[in-house]
């Protein structure tokens, strides 16, 4: 008879209870949906908005779409006919494969927000996931229907679905990578006393939703994620810095009186910015900055990191933001992206940036391959 003492015995139900708790474990956070990623694979379908009068989008809307052939799904969602044939007009050719979708509602032109993509898992097909609701609704009848576009499609396309969350969000309040889910003070702002009470709550509320492990960047800029960092696969992540702009910022360039109260270089938002990169190197992630130029008062960033990433056949591609007005800025962003082996595919966003988004709030990426 092999003899065993207590420790020993003590000691292997330990271990197989540990490694029954990891497989559990391992099967919960199987089950439960992750967040598409913002960085890996082709881009396959994107949604974008259009609504009549929208003019400021179509040169994005142009620059991007002339990139790409008919293998881009395109689904346009639009009020109604007359803002398709109007988009039509004034856009020039668009691809083969643009969809047009009526939804019968105003709706804002900025698409990114209005839900994010949640993969297909086992048991469920690709869902969007819409927020529990859209910030001042009530008095603002293109962001109440913003709030039904994730229904819309879900009805249009067929094989989508479509569901409603119970947190408040922006779709740019999160950026999804590997096995992270980066969330934005806002989100903090959004639910805490609102929907939750706290933020144990709240990171609860986000494991349970999310396959990706949350990371709530509270002491981060005041606006959506993908305006000061972006993914750049490889476990790298680009993160702005207000530092590197400041010698290369050009005032007498044709944005710099859009910045309302002039550029903020102060130390206060430097350590806004430096707090984000001290979170993603905790993570295991290897850091580049990138220089990114803020206004004292507002939202209007010009920002390198509001991208779209792509595994394009012609390799790694960035769709970057680039302002003409400021050349030496756009020269520096495009060399950090060009040094991480992309190929930079600049997008004047002269007409949409002092609105407070660029390129990947106007162009929601729903599929890669």
């Amino acid at each position: 008879m092999i003899r065993r003492s207590p420790v020993l015995v003590g000691a292997m139900l330990g271990a197989i209870a540990g490694a029954l708790w990891v497989g559990a474990h391992a099967r919960a956070a199987a089950a439960r949906p992750a967040m598409l990623a913002d960085c890996g694979g082709r881009i396959k379908t994107v949604v974008m908005h259009y609504a009549r009068g929208a003019d400021f989008v179509l040169p994005v809307y142009r620059a991007f779409l002339a990139q790409h052939s008919a293998a881009l799904q395109v689904y346009m969602v639009c009020p109604d006919r007359a803002a398709l044939d109007e988009l039509r007009e004034k856009l020039g050719p668009v691809p083969p494969r643009l969809v047009p979708v009526f939804v019968d509602h105003p709706i804002t032109p900025w698409s990114r927000d209005r839900w994010v993509t949640l993969l297909p898992t086992g048991d469920s097909p690709r869902t969007l996931l819409s927020p529990l609701g859209e910030k001042d609704a009530a008095i603002w009848p293109e962001r109440a229907g913003d709030s039904r576009v994730g229904a819309d499609l879900a009805a249009a396309v067929g094989v989508w679905r479509a569901q409603r969350s119970g947190l408040y969000f922006d779709g740019g309040d999160f950026l999804a990578d590997g096995k992270y889910l980066f969330a934005t003070r806002a989100l903090s702002e959004r639910n805490i006393q609102h929907t939750l009470t706290d933020h144990d709550q709240l990171l609860r509320a986000l494991r349970q939703t999310f396959a990706q492990e949350p990371i709530l960047l509270d002491e981060g800029p005041d606006h959506h994620a993908g305006m000061f960092m972006m993914a750049a696969g490889d476990h790298r992540m680009l993160v702005a810095d207000p530092s590197l702009a400041r010698p290369l910022f050009d005032p007498a360039g044709s944005e710099a009186a859009a910045l309302e109260g002039g550029p903020d270089f102060s130390s206060t938002t430097q350590e806004r910015f430096d707090s984000v990169a001290r979170a993603v190197v905790a993570c295991g992630y290897s850091v580049t900055r990138i220089p990114v130029v803020t206004p004292v008062v507002g939202k209007n960033y010009l920002t390198f990191v509001n991208t779209i990433i792509d595994a394009a056949p012609a390799g790694p591609t960035v769709y970057m933001p680039a302002f003409p007005g400021q050349p030496r800025l756009t020269a520096a962003a495009t060399a950090v992206w060009s040094s991480l082996g992309y190929r930079v595919c600049p997008i004047d966003c002269s007409s949409v940036w002092t609105k407070g988004g660029t390129v990947h709030c106007l162009v929601n990426v729903v599929e890669r391959e």
